[in-house]
């Protein structure tokens, strides 16, 4: 196994401290092993990172005496401050020397209040300004409801650095399984977030969900599969949409013979 070797590391100055942290994210592979995600150098002008994604993928082996043989798939990667993966090319970056280490953070760039490196947990990181959200209402969560209208009040908190500007707001409802014909109706029936949120402020947007709009079911038992989908656009860089699943009771049966 690799060792790697670090120069002698400093606490990390309070100048990076007010920055909200993003995952560099990168879909890792099926099989990977050995991944390394770490952002090695910040482009405050472009606002982008550039670093390793980098990881080794085993070949499937089998009978007595078989080596799986490795595979070593050297990649630089570049993201925006977002932590969205913006390219991937063959060939990692050099080895970077890190400047210094804040708790499980491995800093190796720093550009005024934006920092970017490795956490030993397992992932890269970009420390930079932003705006930023978090639903304080559990969301993917699921639910069994009647056959009747349903309302579901969806609170955020705006816990980034910067104020928080949604630009839109959309819900759809969503088939879960074969046996239900069609989704049901969803709307926002009411909206605290259209305006700016400024840090520390929360903000909720009511969905009402109209499961009668079902019309039948093919569950011999009145079920529909149903749910949620609230989406929004803003200046947080990152999507994290609000989700409910349902099992709607009570709901008729289609005529299969028609």
């Amino acid at each position: 196994m690799k060792r790697l070797l670090f120069a002698p590391l400093l606490l990390l100055t309070a100048n990076a401290a007010s920055a909200y942290e993003f995952n560099l994210q990168f879909p890792v592979p099926a099989g990977a092993r050995n991944l390394v995600v770490a952002g090695y150098s910040i482009d405050p002008v472009g606002k982008t990172v550039l670093g390793n994604c980098s990881y080794v993928v085993y070949s499937a082996c089998s009978g007595r005496g078989c080596h799986s043989v490795p595979h070593h798939y050297n990649n630089t990667c570049t993201w925006d401050f977002h932590g969205n993966l913006l390219h991937v090319v063959s060939g990692a970056p050099p080895q970077q020397v890190p400047l210094s280490q804040n708790g499980t953070e491995i800093i190796y760039a720093l550009d005024g209040k934006v920092s970017t490196g490795r956490d030993s947990r397992g992932f890269g990181f970009v420390n930079t300004p932003a705006a930023h959200y978090s639903w304080q209402t559990p969301d993917g969560t699921y639910q069994v409801i009647p056959y009747a209208p349903y309302m579901v009040a969806a609170t955020l908190i705006s816990d980034g650095d910067l104020s928080l500007k949604i630009k839109k707001t959309a819900v759809a409802a969503v088939v879960s399984g074969a046996i239900t014909p069609s989704a049901g109706k969803a709307a926002i029936t009411d909206d605290s977030c259209s305006a700016v949120v400024s840090p520390g402020s929360s903000c909720t947007i009511t969905v009402t969900y109209d499961p009668t709009k079902v019309s039948c079911t093919n569950s011999g038992y009145g079920y529909a599969y149903t749910g949620i989908d609230l989406s929004l656009s803003s200046n947080a860089g990152l999507k994290q949409d609000f989700t409910q699943r349902y099992t709607v009771t009570g709901v008729p049966l289609c005529d299969n013979n028609n």
